[in-house]
């Protein structure tokens, strides 16, 4: 196996949580902060910057969407590596992995490129493809995740017709706390990190880092076998940092960085198309934001942010699959520089009225080997929104909204679009919520699919799309949801891959999706239980086939049970139909088969923190959600999580 060129080992880690031990100790012998009344409490778990979306804890709150909310203690029952394995848990959640070994999410069919991502309320998505991978996000510093299904608000700006996730990354507390975690697995998979956060006075900082590294994963082949796949080594170290200033109460100052560094394989294809032997030297992200939130009195709250992403990537292209022969390195060095503001307004008492403005300006430069020039592109995006949330009545409230967005593009004229949504709310019962909305989303093309050499098509439109939403909810002695959807599409923005393997963006006339979702949830003192189904319709109208990658019927369950003491049995099922993929080199509609699989983790927790036992894929099942491109089979993991700040203070972990 070729060394990865990243020179972080677990040791570096460990050094960062003896200096955090050092800053913990300090601060816990000075003093603490004096606890808060309960109500200050609520209070900051609402108002906090990260949180950028304003619609509160609570999904009952949103009232135009299908809504999951994951705190922190859900996430960890599974001990997930990354962002995708997290988002697993979330109900009509599907990933895919494909050709550049990127882990894809899909809510209700629709991919990355119709979803917003915010890490701490930032949007991060690599400028160039505008499209995000879920595995460059760890899961060791996760406070919660908010997965927001369908447009329900005008205030995000374009490309979020599928929806919005926000992951919020830990946060201080009232008490200085500091963990350290490890584990190892199959084929040497090993990971070790920290987390920490203290508040004095009006300052507070909270941090982590994580170092992961792995030979890869092992596939079951049709002989009953399994072998290591090829190029699906990985090493990855993540570093967050948060400052926060509370001037007053009702505000809050932040100061955010974070540092990701990478470098892995990508398996070449086993069929359907010509493998590549890839790696990438290189795949880094830098982030930095400062902003914060202000209280203008009791019903209002400004929201602001400026911030800057920077990715620095070096693509390795080999002829051999021994890694010999060196055919070119791919270079990427972009950047995405914003800033946006949300402001929330209390006419009167039953009367909201939400305004938003966001720039972004988006930096390209590539070049397809080391001592070509480089080719440079820009694009900026410009979006601002009004949105009033009104009671018409006891039950019944109104929101409507109009967003405005428009691209400035590298060549050509820039595009104007006007995306509106109405919708409204009913609460006819104690417990029971209703919603019917409509709204118009606007997709702008990315730089690759308009100005790349290789399959770009500056000829490319806007894609347009239409969503019909009915939501219910109902809570009594356990927890029922279901919704209904219809989006429809214009222009949809797709690839066709050509006979070498590359891609050519193109439009597609029509296309449609439809759907219904229904969720059961019930948690008990020892037991939380769940079990969600979502069948989808979908069909591309123009050259009347199904669209790609996306299952029919999907069906999860997820069950933590504490067993014995503090033994607990955390288990997650997912089972897929089978979907189509349009081989479009051959012209052919290939059936990807249905497939399931079952995920475990037995922990054992005290004061002291826990160990725990995962298996993946307990079944070791062979299967893929794109052709030529299987996922891990069966995998062990043995892991511990040592929290010292209770062990100091002699109190149980929250």
């Amino acid at each position: 196996m070729q060394t990865l060129p990243i020179k972080t080992t677990p040791k570096t880690v460990l050094a960062s949580a003896i200096i955090w031990l050092a800053v913990f100790l300090s601060t816990f012998s000075g003093g603490l902060a004096q606890d808060e009344p309960d109500s200050k409490k609520k209070q900051k778990e609402v108002k906090i910057t990260e949180e950028i979306t304003v619609i509160g804890q609570a999904p009952r709150e949103t009232p135009l969407a299908s809504v999951t909310r994951l705190d922190s203690v859900e996430v960890a029952r599974l001990r997930p590596r990354d962002l995708g394995q997290a988002l697993s848990l979330a109900p009509g959640v599907s990933l895919t992995v494909g050709q550049k070994n990127e882990t894809i999410l899909q809510l209700r069919g629709m991919d990355a490129r119709r979803i917003v991502l915010l890490l701490d309320g930032i949007p991060v998505y690599e400028p160039y493809f505008s499209s995000f991978d879920l595995k460059t996000f760890t899961a060791g510093d996760i406070d919660s995740i908010q997965i927001i299904k369908g447009p329900a608000s005008v205030l995000y700006g374009p490309n979020a017709l599928a929806g919005l996730v926000n992951v919020v990354t830990g946060r201080p507390g009232d008490r200085p706390f500091l963990s350290l975690n490890g584990s190892y697995g199959q084929a040497a998979t090993r990971s070790a990190g920290f987390r920490g956060g203290f508040r004095w006075k009006r300052l507070a900082l909270a941090g982590s880092a994580l170092y992961q590294d792995s030979n890869g994963f092992f596939c079951p082949d049709s002989s009953g076998g399994r072998s290591l796949r090829s190029l699906s080594d990985y090493r990855r170290y993540n570093l967050n940092a948060k400052v926060y200033y509370y001037p007053t109460e009702n505000s809050e100052i932040l100061v955010s960085g974070s540092l990701y560094r990478s470098a892995y394989g990508l398996p070449p294809a086993l069929e359907v198309q010509k493998p590549r032997y890839w790696r990438f030297k290189n795949w880094d992200r830098n982030s930095f934001s400062v902003g914060g939130f202000l209280g203008l009195g009791p019903r209002s709250l400004l929201r602001f942010r400026a911030y800057s992403v920077q990715y620095d990537n070096s693509l390795e292209q080999f002829q051999d699959s021994q890694l010999q022969i060196l055919q070119a390195l791919s270079t990427f060095d972009n950047s995405a520089l914003g800033f946006f503001g949300l402001a929330e307004l209390g006419l009167a008492k039953d009367h909201l009225l939400k305004l938003s403005l966001s720039y972004q300006a988006d930096r390209a430069k590539t070049r397809d080997d080391a001592g070509l020039p480089w080719q440079s592109y820009d694009q900026a995006t410009l979006s601002g929104a009004v949105e009033g949330h009104f009671k018409l009545a006891d039950p019944i409230f109104l929101i409507t909204g109009l967003s405005l967005d428009r691209l400035h593009k590298f060549r050509g004229p820039a595009e104007t679009r006007a995306n509106p949504l109405a919708g409204l709310r009913l609460t006819p019962l104690s417990g029971l919520d209703l919603s019917l909305s409509v709204a118009k989303r606007s997709r702008f093309p990315s730089m690759r699919s308009l100005y790349s050499a290789s399959n770009g098509n500056s000829d490319l439109l806007s894609e347009e799309g239409q969503a019909f939403q009915v939501d219910s909810r109902f809570e009594r002695w356990a927890v029922f949801q279901a919704s209904a959807f219809l989006y429809k599409f214009k222009d949809m923005i797709d690839t066709v891959r050509l006979p070498d393997g590359t891609r050519r963006y193109v439009n597609i006339g029509r296309a449609y999706i439809r759907g219904l979702e229904l969720g059961l949830r019930k948690d008990l003192d020892r037991l939380s239980a769940s079990v969600n189904y979502t069948t989808l319709d979908h069909r591309n109208q123009t050259d009347d086939r199904p669209l790609d990658v996306i299952p029919s019927h999907l069906l999860q369950a997820n069950v933590s049970w504490a067993l014995l003491g503090r033994l607990r049995l955390t288990m997650l099922g997912t089972a897929a139909s089978s979907s189509s993929w349009f081989d479009s080199s051959r012209g052919a509609v290939l059936t990807v088969p249905s497939y399931f699989y079952l995920d475990a983790v037995i922990s054992y927790g005290g004061p002291w923190g826990e160990i725990y036992l995962k298996a993946s894929n307990i079944l070791d099942q062979s299967f893929y959600t794109e052709p030529g491109f299987p996922w891990a089979g069966r995998t062990l993991e043995l892991g511990f999580r040592t929290e010292l700040s209770t062990l100091f203070q002699g109190q149980q972990p929250d």
